[in-house]
C-alpha cells in the first residue's frame, strides 16, 4: 500500500504471516499476532491482507484510549480469527472495513472480552463482494463494562451472508447495545440473529437490539432473528426486528425526478442503511461510516 493509503499516519500493513510496513507509535507494539497497547491516547490504521487463515490478537492496556481503523481483504475460504481484550477504563474504538472480492464465502470470527468501567465500540461496513460466515462474540466481563455495536450489511448477486452476534452480560451495571442493518437485492440472501444474555446476579444490566433487513427483489431472501436470554429480573432488554420489501413507488418516485433506476437504488440502499450512522455517538465511526456508505453501489 501506498502512503497515501492509510487514514491515520501511525498504520500497519500485514500480509499473511509478514509485516509488510509498519509505522507505531511509542506504547504500541506489535509482536506476532499480537498488538498492545500501553496506557496513553493512539490513533491506528490496520490493514490485513490474507491468502491463508490468520489472527490477530488485540490487548488494550487500562485507561488506554483508542481510534482504530482496520482495513481487511481475505481470499476465497479464508477465516480471519480475532480477540479483544479489554482492560479497565480503556475507551475503544473499531471501525472494520470489509474490501474482500470473493467467488466463494470467507468467515470472521470475533471474541472479546471488557473489563470494568470499560468502553468498546466497534462499526461494521459489511459491503463486500462475495458471501460470508461471520460469528462476533463479546463478553461484559467488568462491572460498568460498556458495548455498542453496529453493523452496516449488503447481500447481492447470489451472495450468501450470514452475521451471528453474541453479547453476553456476565457482570452487574453492563451495557451492551446493537444495531444492525442490512439489504438484499439481485437474489441476495442475508441471515442476521442478534443475541443478548444477561445472565443471573447481574442486576442493573441493559441488553437491546435491533436488526432490521430490506429486500429489494422477489429472489432475495432475508431473515433477521433476535435471541433474548434473560436470566436475571432487575435488568432491562429489548429487541427489534423486521424484514421489509422496497417501495416500488418510492423507486418509480424517485426515477420521475430524473434519477435513474441504478441512481434511485443506490439512494434507497443509502437511505435504509444511513440510521446505523444516525446512532453512532463516536466521531471516527461516525464519519468512516459516512464515507463508505456514500459509494455504496446499486
Amino acid at each position: 500500500m501506498g502512503e497515501n493509503s492509510y487514514i491515520y499516519s501511525h498504520h500497519v500493513f500485514l500480509e499473511d504471516d509478514q509485516v509488510k510496513d509498519v509505522v507505531l507509535p511509542e506504547g504500541v507494539h506489535l509482536e506476532g499476532t499480537t498488538l498492545s497497547f500501553d496506557e496513553g491516547k493512539y490513533d491506528l490504521h490496520v490493514v490485513i491482507s490474507l491468502h491463508h487463515d490468520g489472527e490477530l490478537h488485540y490487548h488494550f492496556a487500562k485507561n488506554t484510549t483508542v481510534n482504530l481503523v482496520e482495513t481487511r481483504t481475505l481470499a476465497d475460504n479464508v477465516k480471519l480469527s480475532r480477540t479483544f481484550k479489554v482492560d479497565e477504563n480503556a475507551h475503544i474504538n473499531i471501525f472494520n472495513e470489509n474490501d474482500s472480492v470473493n467467488k466463494a464465502a470467507i468467515h470472521f470470527d470475533d471474541q472479546g472480552v471488557v473489563g470494568r468501567d470499560a468502553s468498546f465500540h466497534l462499526g461494521y461496513a459489511e459491503l463486500s463482494d462475495g458471501s460470508l460466515d461471520a460469528n462476533y462474540n463479546f463478553i461484559l466481563a467488568g462491572t460498568n463494562a460498556n458495548m455498542k455495536l453496529r453493523m452496516a450489511a449488503l447481500s447481492k448477486l447470489e451472495e450468501k451472508k450470514h452475521y451471528t452476534v453474541n453479547i453476553e452480560h456476565h457482570a452487574p451495571y453492563t451495557y451492551g447495545i446493537m444495531d444492525n442493518y442490512g439489504v438484499a437485492k439481485d437474489a441476495g440472501s442475508m441471515t442476521i440473529d442478534g443475541i443478548g444474555t444477561i445472565k443471573k446476579g447481574m442486576h442493573k444490566s441493559e441488553s437491546h437490539q435491533t436488526n432490521k433487513i430490506m429486500v429489494f427483489d422477489e429472489a432475495s431472501r432475508a431473515s433477521a432473528n433476535p435471541y433474548l436470554y434473560i436470566d436475571d429480573y432487575d435488568v432491562q432488554a429489548s429487541h427489534a426486528a423486521g424484514v421489509g420489501r422496497m417501495d416500488e413507488n418510492h423507486l418509480y418516485y424517485l426515477q420521475s425526478r430524473g434519477l435513474t433506476k441504478r441512481q434511485a437504488m443506490q439512494l434507497i440502499t443509502y437511505g435504509y442503511l444511513k440510521p446505523v450512522i444516525d446512532v453512532v455517538d463516536n466521531p471516527m465511526i461516525k464519519e468512516r461510516f459516512e464515507k463508505v456508505l456514500g459509494k455504496v453501489g446499486a
